[in-house]
């Protein structure tokens, strides 16, 4: 404890200068020995080394340095940690929702009742009730089957169906005052005109249940507001449910909503979206901007016409000034090619489609839309008017003055360079193209004008199959050997005695057209340029103007 407890200097000095041997009593002056090894060994330890000079010696940045390769290790042990973190989540919640998608389709699969075929009384069944719904469609308003309790229960309620039925629950009577009701019926009556649902397959028919009309079905299903809108499916099966049990069995995307303003868009939507039945378009009302630009014009052509009448008293002078004449002519020519009676009879729609994506010819034959017709007719109006331009400009203007400035010059020069005959031409084939296009896109077997063939006869197949049917007949059998009887015997007879013939005769007749021809040659490219200088001088005018 003495030697521990003061520091001793070093390096220590020895204790004897002569060292002698010292008898060590046993037992006594061990713990000393023992204690004086130990201090050696601390101070050892503690004093510094050459490595701890070194380490102490280097750069404080070298050490900042190596502390921020060592934090950005850790940085990005962190993010890879938290990457992998994620992809286990994701993975997770992947298989959880995978396992909720085959859960669901099992479900399906358990819940799906098989159908089972219809018998021949339900197919006659399905099929008198299909018959039914066509002649009560064909006979009604506007296409909207009106049922009662009996008709609703026997062709709605009960099966079997071979047709989806869009069915509203409505009161349309004046002491119900349901003006939802009334508009509602209205879009009905647009999307019957707009298409017609019974020619798809199976057919859609337009039904409506009123209330004064079914009213024991309106307390079975204890409504308490209409309109309701729902699509009725088809079906196989026999059954004859309860009414309450029946509409509950509806699906829920075959239930339209209720008391909201819906549209003719969105009864087409909803059809499209649950049914096979596709691009319904929806025709719609023509803008108030196109109806008085329409009345403006009409109003223009009857002011220019007074005023001429007024102005030209005298008849006679009148029929001599034939503008308003050629005019009218023209107007009652483009409404005729345009089908112009046909929509004043049928009452058809200015456009179809929607207000963003409007569609101006009727996808079909079986109507047209107003801007369609005036397209037409438009057309046929410009088709008509480059042929009598053609036929104009073919005769040569004798009567023509002389310019008398560089300026007419020049104007005349840009009029009959742009309004030759030649660009005219080009103009109406492209119109004419545009034309028959229009004709394709309203009906696709009309292909420009170039009907195909039926595709039975064009298939080499239907070829094959009818020469060999053709062969097993009597006179097919005797017609292919004669054939080939007569066509060995031509062959044999056409080498022993004419092949050289009608070589030797090919020769001599080749030399002497080429004969022929060297002499000719000279006055008919003669000829030729003076036909030529003869079409530019009088009928093209081309040498003279330029």
């Amino acid at each position: 404890p003495l030697l521990l407890s003061r520091p001793l200097p070093l390096p220590l000095p020895l204790p004897f200068r002569n060292p002698m041997p010292v008898r060590m009593m046993p037992g006594r002056g061990r713990g000393a020995v023992a204690s004086l090894a130990l201090l050696a060994l601390l101070l050892l330890a503690s004093c510094p080394t050459n490595a701890d000079a070194a380490r102490a010696s280097k750069s404080p940045a070298k050490s900042e340095e190596k502390l921020k390769r060592r934090e950005a290790r850790e940085a990005r042990k962190m993010a890879a940690k938290k990457r992998r973190k994620e992809v286990r989540r994701a993975e997770k919640k992947r298989r959880i929702v995978q396992k909720v998608k085959d859960l669901k389709k099992e479900k399906k699969k358990l819940n799906a009742k098989k159908i089972k075929p219809l018998t021949a009384k339900g197919l006659k069944a399905a099929q008198d009730k299909m018959n039914f719904m066509m002649k009560k469609s064909k006979g009604a308003t506007e296409s909207i089957i009106s049922l009662n309790s009996k008709t609703y229960k026997r062709y709605i309620n009960n099966g079997p169906r071979g047709y989806y039925t869009l069915l509203v629950y409505t009161a349309l009577a004046s002491e119900y005052q349901c003006s939802i009701c009334q508009s509602m019926h209205k879009e009905m009556v647009k999307l019957t005109r707009a298409t017609n649902l019974t020619e798809h397959d199976p057919p859609i028919f337009v039904a409506s249940l009123d209330y004064s009309d079914g009213m024991d079905i309106f307390q079975e299903l204890r409504f308490r507001h209409v309109p309701i809108a729902v699509l009725i499916p088809p079906t196989n099966s026999s059954k004859k449910p309860d009414v309450m049990q029946f509409y509950k069995k509806i699906p829920q995307n075959f239930r339209m909503g209720s008391t909201g303003r819906l549209g003719a868009d969105d009864f087409a939507n909803f059809i499209q979206r649950n049914t096979p039945v596709e691009n319904i378009s929806i025709p719609q009302p023509m803008p108030k901007i196109y109806k008085y630009v329409g009345l403006t014009i009409v109003a223009v052509i009857a002011l220019y016409l007074l005023v001429t009448g007024l102005y030209y008293k005298n008849v006679l002078k009148y029929r001599d000034f034939t503008l308003p004449y050629l005019l009218l002519v023209l107007i009652f020519y483009a409404w005729c090619a345009g089908a112009g009676m046909y929509n004043i009879i049928r009452s058809t729609n200015w456009h179809g489609g929607s207000p963003k994506n409007p569609e101006y010819f009727y996808p079909g034959s079986g109507s047209q839309y107003i801007y369609g017709s005036m397209i037409v007719g438009a057309t046929n109006l410009m088709v008509g008017l480059s042929v009598v331009l053609l036929n104009s400009w073919a005769l040569p203007d004798e009567g023509e003055k002389a310019a008398k400035s560089w300026l007419t010059t020049i104007a005349r020069f840009l009029f009959r360079l742009l309004f030759n005959p030649w660009v005219v031409m080009i103009l109406v084939i492209y119109i004419w193209y545009n034309l028959l296009g229009i004709y394709t896109r309203k009906n696709h077997g009309y292909n420009y004008g170039a009907i195909p063939d039926h595709e039975l006869f064009d298939s080499a197949e239907f070829y094959k199959k009818s020469v060999k049917w053709f062969k097993r007949t009597l006179l097919g059998k005797n017609l292919f050997r004669y054939y080939r009887k007569g066509n060995r015997a031509f062959w044999r007879f056409y080498r022993k005695s004419l092949e050289e013939s009608i070589s030797t005769y090919w020769g001599l007749a080749s030399k002497y057209f080429n004969q022929r021809w060297a002499i000719i040659k000279p006055s008919m490219m003669g000829k030729l340029s003076d036909f030529q200088r003869l079409v530019d001088e009088n009928v093209l005018g081309v040498k003279d103007e330029l």
